[in-house]
């Protein structure tokens, strides 16, 4: 074999080479959706639930459907013109699930960054109060929070209960 053959082939071997590096190397391709345990967490403003989040491991570009759901405990009663609860107050109690959902775009890292809050109903749409009394929330407890991407399917149960 002639030294001229010999460039050749070893030319066209790198050739080849440098082609298999540069098809293997397009756009990545998602990994495993996940909720980085650490980055998402929950907290009380005032009597709402906000959910912070950070999901990994998404297609650049991606939209996502991100929903958190809790379970909320509450007391709501009347009360009167000087703020305070009648002696035979008016009073209910709900135990019920909410929920909140938005959607997210997943940066060039691959990455969704943000927040959710969940809110109590409107006092005055859970209780009918007498003339000159207000329905007013008086405490609850968030519990049973979780946050699903409702598009990759990554899902997280945050633990703990907040109560106002």
């Amino acid at each position: 074999m002639s030294i001229h053959h010999r460039i050749a082939t070893a030319a066209a071997a790198a050739v080849a080479a440098v082609a298999l590096v540069l098809v293997g190397a397009g756009p990545a391709v998602a990994g495993s959706p996940h909720f980085i345990k650490n980055a998402t967490t929950a907290s009380l403003d005032g009597t709402s639930l906000v959910v912070d989040f950070k999901e990994a491991g998404l297609e650049s570009g991606s939209v996502e459907t991100i929903t958190v759901t809790a379970h909320l405990d509450a007391t709501f009663s009347c009360v009167n013109g000087g703020n305070n609860v009648p002696s035979d107050p008016k009073k209910t109690t709900i135990s019920d699930e909410f929920s909140n959902s938005d959607d997210f775009t997943a940066g060039k890292n691959g990455n969704v960054v943000g927040s959710l809050p969940l809110s109590p109903p409107a006092a005055a749409s859970v209780l009918d109060c007498p003339k000159g009394q207000k329905a007013t929330l008086i405490s609850g407890t968030w519990s049973d929070i979780s946050i699903e991407d409702e598009t990759s399917g990554a899902f997280l149960a945050i633990p703990g209960s907040f109560s106002f």
